[in-house]
């Protein structure tokens, strides 16, 4: 029967937490210099991840993902159709409704961002040895876990 790891004590839990933090702001630096190179705003790339993930959206679902007013998304959004990263299209169910999605130059934009990511992880563990991946692999896959809403 394989042994089960101790929990971590409390003392244990803000380094956890610290080493996390370190990790992801490491990746993001690594990421942020392909979005950072378009000129955009932060809430911009959030609107660009949220239709990367979620495929497209109304406006007022992208608003109430963002916890903004449907007038402040418009402008973002506005934004990015100008700079022809997202496109409204009318939707085919409901003529009175937009539906926003990215165009191709905005897939690309995702794309790039996501290889990015992937190549400073693929770094970061490449650096670790096989017993060091064996490791860090259970629990990396308990903490996704725990980070994934039941369905």
């Amino acid at each position: 029967m394989p042994r089960r790891a101790a929990a971590p004590t409390p003392s244990q839990v803000p380094e956890i937490v610290a080493s996390l933090r370190r990790l992801l702001a490491q990746i993001g630096g690594e990421s942020s210099g392909v979005w950072m190179e378009l000129h955009i705003t932060m809430p911009q790339m959030k609107v660009l991840l949220l239709l990367s993930e979620h495929g497209a959206l109304r406006v007022g679902v992208l608003a109430r993902h963002l916890n903004v007013s449907t007038p402040t998304i418009t402008g973002i959004v506005d934004r990015l159709v100008r700079e022809d990263l997202v496109q409204r299209t009318d939707d085919p169910s409901d003529r009175r409704v937009v539906i926003n999605s990215l165009t191709e130059k905005g897939r690309g934009v995702m794309e790039r961002l996501q290889e990015r990511t992937d190549t400073e992880l693929l770094r970061m563990v490449g650096s670790l040895s096989a017993e060091e991946q064996a490791e860090i692999s259970r629990p990396l896959r308990r903490l996704d876990e725990a980070l994934t809403p039941a369905s």
